[in-house]
C-alpha cells in the first residue's frame, strides 16, 4: 500500500490524458449523475466540494444503487464508474440510463462495464493497469481527474487547478511522519472525524472509509455545525476511553464554524476525550481536500500496521459478495 500512496497523485495526469478522448455533444444538461459504489464513487464528494465552492446550481447526484433517481433521457449526463467493471449496481443503473438515451461516459479497468459500453457505442475510459493488490479506493485520484476534466469541458465547473501542477504539488508534500504519529495517537480508540460542511462528503466521509477499509477499525464522520445539534450529546464522560476526535477545521469556512470547532474541542477535552486537529490547508479547496486525503492514507496505513492487519485485503467484503 505504501507504493500506492506515494504514486497516487500521478493518477491525476493519467486521468487528464485519458479524458482527452471524450467528446460531448453541445446541449443543455438537465441533470448530471455519477453511478458508482464504494471506492469507485468516492470522487463524487470532491465534485460536491467544488460545486459548493463555485456556488453551482446544476443538478448533481451520486447514485449508489441499482436504479436511477430521475428518468433517463438525452439531456442527462451520466458517468458510470466501476474500477473492476463488474459492480452489479453500477451495471444495472447504467443499463437503465442507456435504455433511456442518456449521454454516458463509462470508466473502468475493463470487465462487463467495458463490454457493455463497447456494445452500446458508449465512450469508455480505461484505467491504466495497476500493480497486484490495487483496490478501487486507491483510484480516487483517477476517478476524480476524469470527472474534473469532463465537467470543466462541459461548462459545469470552472477550472481551478491544472491536474499536472496539482499532482506535482501533492508529490512534494511530506505527510508520512505526521500520518504515523496520528495513527499512534488513535491507537485502539474509535476515531470520530469532523469537518466543515463543504468538506463532509469529499473529506470527512472519505477519512472514515479509509480507516474502515485500510485499518479495519470502526470510525465515524460528520460535519460542524450539524453535529452540535444532535450527536455531540451522546459523548458523555462514560465513553471517553473508547473514542478520540480528529477535527479538520479550514480557514475558508464561516467564522462561526471555527468558533464551534474551538468550543467543541474544549467541551470534549473537559469530558475526558482525546482531541486532535489536522487543519485543512493548501490555498484552494481542492488542494486542501486532496492533501487531507493523502494524510488519511498515511494515517490509515500506519494504523493498520499497528493493529497487525493487512491494509489492502478486504476479506469481509469479498466473502459477502460470494454469498450474495
Amino acid at each position: 500500500m505504501r507504493r500506492f500512496i506515494i504514486e497516487g497523485p500521478s493518477q491525476l495526469v493519467e486521468a487528464r490524458d485519458a479524458a482527452a478522448v471524450i467528446r460531448f455533444p453541445k446541449r443543455k444538461w438537465s441533470c448530471t449523475l455519477l453511478l458508482g459504489m464504494g471506492g469507485s464513487a468516492l470522487a463524487g464528494g470532491l465534485v460536491d466540494l467544488l460545486r459548493n465552492h463555485q456556488r453551482c446550481a446544476w443538478d448533481w447526484r451520486v447514485v449508489r444503487e441499482y436504479g436511477l433517481p430521475v428518468p433517463a433521457h438525452s439531456s442527462v449526463l451520466t458517468f458510470a464508474l466501476s474500477y473492476s467493471g463488474n459492480t452489479e449496481e453500477t451495471l444495472a443503473s447504467m443499463g437503465e440510463a442507456a435504455a433511456g438515451g442518456a449521454c454516458i461516459v463509462a470508466v473502468s479497468s475493463g470487465g462487463k462495464l467495458e463490454e457493455s459500453a463497447r456494445e452500446a457505442g458508449i465512450p469508455w475510459v480505461g484505467i491504466p493497469r495497476k500493480p497486484e493488490g490495487f483496490q478501487p479506493r486507491f483510484a480516487i485520484y483517477f476517478m476524480f481527474g476524469v470527472l474534473y476534466e469532463a465537467l470543466c469541458r462541459t461548462g459545469h465547473l470552472r477550472e481551478v487547478e491544472d491536474l499536472g501542477a496539482l499532482a506535482s504539488w501533492l508529490h512534494g508534500l511530506d505527510l508520512e511522519s505526521r500520518g504515523k504519529a496520528l495513527a499512534a495517537w488513535i491507537g485502539r480508540r474509535t476515531p470520530v472525524v469532523y469537518s466543515p460542511p463543504a468538506y463532509e462528503t469529499g473529506v470527512a466521509r472519505v477519512w472514515r472509509i479509509k480507516l474502515n477499509e485500510n485499518s479495519k477499525v470502526p470510525a465515524m464522520a460528520g460535519a460542524i455545525p450539524e453535529a452540535n445539534h444532535n450527536e455531540m450529546i451522546a459523548f458523555t464522560p462514560e465513553y471517553a476511553d473508547r473514542y478520540c476526535f480528529l477535527l479538520l477545521p479550514s480557514d475558508d469556512a464561516h467564522p462561526r464554524i471555527q468558533r464551534r470547532f474551538d468550543l467543541l474541542s474544549d467541551l470534549l477535552r473537559s469530558a475526558g476525550y482525546p482531541v486532535g486537529e489536522a487543519r485543512l490547508e493548501g490555498g484552494n479547496p481542492l488542494r486542501r481536500a486532496l492533501s487531507s486525503l493523502l494524510l488519511a492514507d498515511w494515517t490509515s496505513y500506519y494504523l493498520a500496521l499497528e493493529r497487525n492487519v493487512d491494509p489492502i485485503a478486504i476479506p469481509a467484503i469479498q466473502e459477502f459478495k460470494k454469498k450474495l
